[in-house]
């Protein structure tokens, strides 16, 4: 154990009391959607889930969120809180995290207006009729006996959490809540004793605190969830305004802690936001509302560098932190901390690849950087052994799948070369954190170059595998991740003397250096395109995208990130143009037509064209060294061009194959 490392972070790894029970330290995994319930109760998968990160060393473990009423059901695979079934998964879940001697709480909630009717069949219930802003949906206005009901369907759901042998439970006041809802005058425009004066709104909060305390006695932990800025200061819930209900809850001494997030019906990408928000943006909320009360109070906001962590207890800005993006990416996060193995760490990204499943698909909950996040219980995630007959493995490409399967088959004990065509590892990963705002994507193939160099894996630069070397090398078995290589979109047709580059080009750099006027000419709708158009434009260009798509981005609303990137592209002058069919690109022109009217639409006086196309699969060595009789597995965008989730997963499953 490193003892300099353990002193400096010591205050990370302090006891918390929270009402009548003590956290072990101040890591908190906080409540978040994972898909994973069966019949709507929680899985084997979810202990399984919790158990690694408590194993790993978090304090405090808040399962995913349980709804309290039958009006509420918000997603597909939502917990059902309400009913008494809940009970054997709570208690599952209590006993794979109480082993690790962390704290498990459940988190109560209510969408209120903003869940769906998809599912139940029933009109959403809020403050007021206020409509959803995706959906437009407009929810009935709450009567005093739909009040009551629900304020009944948190003291029951309380009773099912302590039944189950949780710790106690945490009251959902932030993002998608009813409580929230009642709480600001955004949404909140009743005029009877539930709206209307701060104490009118605070009175749903009150009676639903009062009503759980009563249930579950002075020994279980209550927490509040509060959303400390709504950012709609027009109406919602300001800083200021936080800080002052905050005051008021804690006087009413029903509760053990505050945990402080931020946003609102508008603002729903500031709840979990991605690359391109600080870390750490919403620590001042909690920080103030810290000043304000005796209780503990947990930091949130994209909180995933210890060190930022360390500042924030130390610093005395709250009592413990909310590191739950980065504790999927590493589970043994809190450990290797104590041990003093920074550099093991696992980063996260903040990229929000395959945690925001909100989506039509339902996808599960992952990790683009962990694979084994949300599959602990698949026997392919089981921890590594060594191989009966080490063997000599080439590795053809240095990108994210190639040194992901390079270190999980030096960690077998396999003796690998890896071979990279250029002088640098981390393939298209480095291209693509070359775009603004995108620099973090590094970190995954920094922290697996550290990896591989510490597993003594031979690295040879510059050397273009093919078969004739692998045929020399003669490895017992070859794995290429070579990666893909540029497509051109269909449908188009490009002019000879047309100045046309790819998304590799633009980012590496081979570019026309002088400024000029560029079209972005999208079809991904990701972030490749709108990476290229910031680039571009923060070196003078004058830049438009260009797409056949219903809006610029439409891919980008997956990791939440639509918003954001409209807002840059506003402010830095990126003009945007959707509905546009491209059919022929000439020297200085693009010329299509309106995807619905089919008039003709063009934009002249050109100096660059940047084709976003899907990639095509790099194959030839592949297919080479198969013919050839070689033991040969391919992994990454030489199967099929996809994302950093499908490398790192296929790279690993190489390395463990083997």
């Amino acid at each position: 154990m490193n003892a300099p490392s353990e002193t400096r972070f010591a205050p990370l790894f302090a006891p918390l009391k929270l009402g009548g029970k003590t956290a072990p330290n101040r890591f908190a995994f906080a409540a978040h959607q994972t898909n994973f319930a069966t019949h709507n109760r929680l899985t084997e998968r979810h202990a399984a889930y919790y158990a690694a990160r408590a194993a790993g060393g978090a304090g405090l473990i808040v399962l995913e969120p349980s709804v309290v009423h039958p009006s509420d059901w918000p997603y597909e695979y939502a917990v059902f809180g309400y009913e008494p079934a809940a009970v054997d998964g709570y208690r599952r879940a209590a006993e794979a995290i109480h082993r690790h001697g962390a704290l498990a709480l459940a988190q109560l909630t209510h969408s209120g207006m903003q869940g769906t009717s998809h599912y139940s069949q029933r009109p959403l219930w809020g403050p007021s009729p206020v409509p959803e802003v995706n959906s437009r949906e407009l929810p009935q206005a709450m009567e005093i006996e739909d009040i009551a009901a629900v304020i009944e369907g948190f003291r029951q759901a309380a009773r099912h959490a302590l039944d189950g042998g949780l710790d106690g439970v945490e009251l959902n006041a932030g993002q998608d809540s009813l409580i929230r809802q009642f709480l600001s005058p955004l949404t909140n425009q009743r005029g009877d004793e539930y709206g209307g004066s701060l104490d009118n709104r605070l009175r749903f909060a009150r009676q639903v605190m009062q009503a759980v305390r009563e249930e579950v006695g002075q020994d279980a932990v209550i927490g509040l969830r509060l959303c400390g800025d709504e950012h709609a200061p027009w109406a919602g819930i300001k800083p200021e305004d936080a800080v002052e209900i905050a005051g008021l809850l804690a006087q009413d001494g029903l509760l053990d802690f505050f945990s402080v997030t931020s946003g609102s019906i508008y603002t729903g990408h500031l709840t979990r936001p991605g690359l391109y928000q600080p870390p750490g943006f919403a620590i001042p909320l909690a920080a103030g509302i810290k000043a304000a009360v005796a209780l503990p109070v947990l930091a949130q906001g994209s909180i995933v560098e210890p060190m930022m962590a360390l500042a924030v207890v130390g610093e005395g800005q709250a009592d413990a932190v909310e590191m739950t993006r980065a504790l999927i990416a590493d589970p043994e996060l809190p450990l290797k901390l104590r041990r003093g193995d920074l550099d093991d760490i696992r980063p996260c990204l903040l990229a929000n690849q395959d945690n925001i499943i909100g989506l039509v698909q339902n996808p599960r909950l992952s990790c683009a950087n962990n694979p084994a996040a949300g599959y602990e219980s698949d026997p392919e995630f089981a921890p590594l052994t060594p191989a009966r007959n080490p063997q000599r493995v080439l590795v053809a490409g240095g990108g994210p799948a190639g040194l992901e399967a390079a270190r999980v088959a030096a960690l077998r004990g396999h003796r690998v070369t890896l071979y990279e065509r250029g002088q640098q590892l981390g393939g298209a990963l480095r291209l693509a954190a070359a775009a603004p705002g995108r620099e973090r994507l590094a970190l995954a193939v920094d922290w697996l170059e550290s990896q591989i160099r510490k597993l003594d894996v031979s690295v040879r630069f510059g050397v273009e595998v093919t078969a004739d070397l692998v045929r020399q090398e003669r490895p017992d078995v070859a794995i290429v991740t070579v990666g893909g290589r540029p497509g051109q979109q269909a449908g188009v047709r490009f002019a000879e003397d047309a100045v046309v580059a790819t998304p590799r080009q633009v980012l590496g750099g081979e570019a026309p250096s002088a400024p000029g006027r560029a079209v972005v000419l999208d079809t991904l709708g990701d972030p490749v395109g709108m990476a290229v158009a910031e680039w571009l434009n923060e070196r003078g260009w004058q830049v438009e995208v260009v797409t056949g798509d219903m809006f610029v981005g439409q891919r980008l609303t997956a990791s939440l990130e639509l918003t954001a990137w409209n807002q840059r592209a506003a402010a830095r002058g990126v003009a945007l143009r959707p509905q546009f069919e491209a059919l022929e690109v000439t020297a200085r022109s693009v010329i299509g037509v309106d995807r619905f009217d089919r008039q003709e639409l063009r934009l002249d006086d050109l100096d660059l064209v940047v084709d976003v196309s899907p990639e095509v699969p790099d194959e030839a060595l592949y297919f080479a060294l198969k013919t050839s009789g070689a033991r040969v597995i391919r992994a990454g965008d030489c199967v099929a061009p996809r994302y950093l989730a499908q490398a790192i997963l296929e790279g690993y499953r190489a390395g463990r194959e083997i």
